[in-house]
Formats: C-alpha cells, structure tokens, sequence
C-alpha cells in the first residue's frame, strides 16, 4: 500500500521494490512513482523462461504465473513511471550456474531505466560475463555471500581485474 512505502521510506528504506501488487494493479506503479517519486520505485520482475526464447512474468514470489510477456511487461512498468527493475531468473536463482545472460540482454535492451540483475551467481566469473554481455546496471548476489563460496573483496578484485568500475 502506499502507506506501506511511506513506512518504509521513512525507516530508512531509498527504495521500494514492487511485484505482485503492481501485476494485479498496474496503476499502482504509476500513483506510488507520482507520490515517492520514480527513484523510489522499483518494478520487481520474476521470469521464468517459456517455449521460443520468451520468459512469463511471475508473482507471489516465483509461484503464480501471469500471462504476461517479461520484455513487454519491462516496458510498460518503465512507462507507468517505475525508475529501476529488479529482474530475477526464476529458473537461474539458487542455482549458483550462472545468469541468464539472454533474459537480462532482452530486458536491459527494451528500457532506458536501470535493471538490477538477480539470480544464478555462484562465482565472480558469472559477474564479469553478465556485465560485458548485458550491461546490467547492478547485480544482486546472494548465495556466493551466504555460503562464503568469495567474498565482497574478491568479487570486486575480480570486476577491477576485468576492467569493470566498482567501488572500493
């Protein structure tokens, strides 16, 4: 709800990430990004590859399928004023195999708005390949953490050594 960001915001929170509640209710997207401002909105998206190379929009966490076209749906949330996309492989995440590269191509292709890239790292290679082949705007790893497989720093060596800015 909009209260719900208004809390959020105000415990501290930069960013509000938006998923089933924006499928259900499109419009949503549009009043929250006009309230908070687009920064603030993040259009959360979780794909699942389907038959001829497309991916289907899910919600309730990976769960409920929609009907609705990944790259078609990058696009109108873009329009509806979210100002970034979260975009998580539904078949990619915990699998520590690797990003959808093609996914996150399409996507970063089909928009002007940053997209975050989730899903599949399971070492700092995976990293270096998705950012030269999608120039993905960030990437959220969590596994390669949880289970100490590397660390921050070497993640970050790993980028440097391949010529990718991060900060230090």
């Amino acid at each position: 709800t909009i209260d719900d960001i208004k809390n959020a915001l105000k415990s501290g929170a930069d960013k509000v990430a938006i998923n089933t509640r924006a499928v259900k209710e499109p419009a949503f997207i549009n009043q929250a990004s006009k309230i908070f401002g687009s920064q603030c909105i993040v259009s959360s998206i979780e794909a699942k590859s389907i038959k001829g190379g497309k991916w289907e929009v899910y919600t309730d966490n990976g769960r409920e399928p929609t009907g609705k076209d990944v790259i078609e749906w990058a696009k109108h949330v873009e329009e509806l004023g979210a100002g970034e996309i979260m975009l998580t492989s539904i078949d990619q995440e915990g699998t520590k195999k690797g990003f959808d590269v093609n996914l996150y191509q399409s996507v970063v292709r089909s928009v002007s708005i940053p997209v975050i890239a989730s899903g599949g790292m399971g070492k700092s290679d995976d990293a270096v390949k998705l950012i030269k082949h999608a120039n993905v705007d960030a990437i959220a790893i969590a596994s390669v953490l949880h289970y100490k497989i590397e660390s921050v720093q070497d993640i970050k060596n790993i980028l440097l050594e391949n010529q990718i800015k991060v900060r230090i």
